[in-house]
């Protein structure tokens, strides 16, 4: 019983992304989105991913021990530039003041200009800060390699309107800014937006996806990707209980009738999310609803007199998906993928690389 992250399924995302076109930029931030930084690093690398997305040095760190030869780039602004040196990063340009204020770290430092286009969280917000950056880095001769942005509504429902704006906008500036320099590297498309194939994002040479690599979309459903998650957990005890009879913490579930609850022993302290209730869980193919609430380390729910202490019961896999619960409108995928505790016991299928240390199950 526990986790199970199957790293084929991670390798079979990326072919199938990369035959839409483009080259695959993989966001690994968030320990891999939680399904494990080396693993999940050391599987994209073997399969001939170059280039990596983080948040944070620390991530950037983990990232280059698993992929030696690949390019690393970090989003947040960077102030500790020993790590940058030694580990051979490439930094993102959150503002033309942040650039001119570290000029004196920046010799030998492969930068990507983010241009902002409606996030409002780093980069260039206006195509005349864009242009500053560009002519500064010119005059100083620094290394200017990238240039990339983040649509902030590609995932969001019935913003389509809203979305095409910030598309036209990354668009124009940055063809008007390859007419004055010369980049290595294109990259804006997250993971909807990828699906899109939107023919004004032509001039990219990267597609930057990170949730589409684990088998997962909270746009519409995409049936060819294949999720790498699985989280399976057992009942440990079975009660019969009568009408009117409270199940859990407080009055916030009362039987209405004589009923049999089956509890789990996993909880919102595992990182079990409180919105995973508003879907069945499933044993043996049956599927049986959660009842009370979520609580931190149990859960119940609502069964038959088929069930026994022992039973497997698959809270994540075949027949409910995170996608599915995302599109109840409870949480999204990155949230429940987040959520998750490692003292839930792991184990990878599908590699040959060393697990990070940590419970694991046979």
């Amino acid at each position: 019983m526990g986790v199970t992250i199957d790293l084929n399924a991670i390798r079979e995302n990326k072919r199938r992304i990369e035959a839409l076109g483009r080259p695959v930029f993989a966001v690994v931030k968030n320990n891999a989105y939680n399904l494990g930084m080396e693993p999940v690093v050391t599987t994209l690398y073997e399969e001939g991913v170059r280039h990596f997305m983080v948040t944070t040095l620390d991530e950037a760190s983990e990232v280059r021990a698993s992929a030696p030869e690949a390019r690393v780039l970090v989003m947040n602004p960077v102030y500790d530039w020993a790590t940058v040196h030694r580990d051979h990063l490439d930094v993102a340009i959150g503002s033309y003041d942040w650039l001119v204020s570290q000029r004196d770290q920046l010799d030998g430092v492969r930068l990507h200009l983010k241009l902002d286009v409606g996030m409002n969280r780093f980069g260039a917000k206006t195509f005349k800060e864009a242009l500053a950056i560009v002519a500064f880095c010119q005059d100083e001769g620094l290394d200017l390699v990238g240039l990339c942005t983040h649509f902030p509504l590609a995932d969001a429902d019935n913003a389509e309107i809203e979305h095409s704006v910030h598309v036209e906008r990354f668009a124009d500036w940055s063809n008007r800014l390859i007419e004055r320099h010369t980049f290595e590297i294109v990259h804006a498309a997250n993971s909807a937006a990828t699906l899109q194939a939107d023919p004004r994002l032509g001039h990219c040479t990267h597609v930057r996806v990170g949730i589409f690599l684990y088998g997962y979309s909270s746009v519409e459903p995409v049936d060819w990707l294949i999720p790498a998650f699985r989280w399976e957990t057992e009942v440990v005890a079975v009660h019969d209980i009568e009408a009117g009879a409270h199940v859990g913490y407080g009055t916030g579930y009362t039987a209405e009738t004589n009923e049999r609850i089956a509890v789990l022993s996993v909880g919102y302290g595992d990182g079990l999310m409180r919105a995973r209730r508003f879907l069945p869980a499933h044993i043996e193919g049956r599927a049986y609803p959660f009842i009370s609430n979520i609580f931190m380390s149990h859960s119940f729910l609502r069964v038959d007199d088929t069930i026994q202490v022992g039973d497997r019961v698959e809270l994540y896999g075949h027949l409910t998906k995170i996608d599915d619960v995302t599109r109840t409108g409870h949480a999204n995928n990155s949230e429940q993928l987040c959520a998750r505790s490692w003292r839930v016991p792991h184990r990878f299928e599908g590699g040959n690389v060393c697990t990070p240390p940590t419970n694991q199950f046979v």
